[in-house]
């Protein structure tokens, strides 16, 4: 007689549980060469993870409406800032970035008018996600004369960002900034 199981079981025989792999590490748990066969230093799996790819400039404004975003929750902590920018630094940061693949982890772009005296927010977006994370407030100098960041906000939600503070978040938008944005910024004033 036809049996429906016996025929599937063997079409669709159960996989052998696997063992675990037996420890490899010598005794004194020393890692070599051979532990880490692409020699990845987890410091620069670390920055990959929450940095992604270098970004390359950005020729023209990355727009807000470039990509889907959700704003800050309820919960948004200020913080004072100064940094002065330079001209080619104002244009990096006024341009932005929008991410082109899954290894480009941030979305930056700014709102504003670009005008001496006026404030420019930079906005900083998870892509993945589309979560705000910072807006950097940079207050635009005279013409040839770049600027100055004059503030930063920050999601304050522990649920968004986990045990951050506001020298964390400084410490995270100068490296987007830097390795996302290619303009490294100066020390604070």
């Amino acid at each position: 007689m036809f049996s429906i199981s016996k025929f599937f079981s063997k079409l669709f025989p159960r996989k052998q549980k696997r063992k675990p792999p037996a420890n490899t590490l010598p005794p004194d748990g020393t890692l070599t060469h051979s532990h880490n066969p692409g020699g990845v230093d987890s410091l620069d799996l670390a920055h990959f993870v929450m940095y992604g790819q270098p970004g390359a400039p950005t020729e023209h404004r990355v727009l807000p409406t470039a990509w889907k975003t959700k704003p800050f929750t309820r919960t948004v902590i200020t913080t004072p800032w100064s940094v002065p920018i330079t001209p080619p630094q104002l244009t990096a940061l006024i341009n932005g970035f929008k991410p082109r693949e899954m290894e480009d982890k941030w979305f930056v772009c700014s709102e504003g008018e670009v005008k001496e005296g006026e404030t420019v927010n930079l906005n900083f977006y998870r892509s993945w996600t589309g979560r705000k994370i910072s807006t950097m407030e940079i207050l635009v100098g005279r013409e040839g004369e770049g600027g100055r960041v004059s503030g930063l906000l920050w999601e304050g939600s522990k649920d968004v960002v986990k045990e951050q503070d506001s020298e964390g978040v400084k410490d995270v938008v100068r490296e987007v900034c830097r390795w996302v944005l290619g303009a490294e910024l100066g020390a604070d004033e």
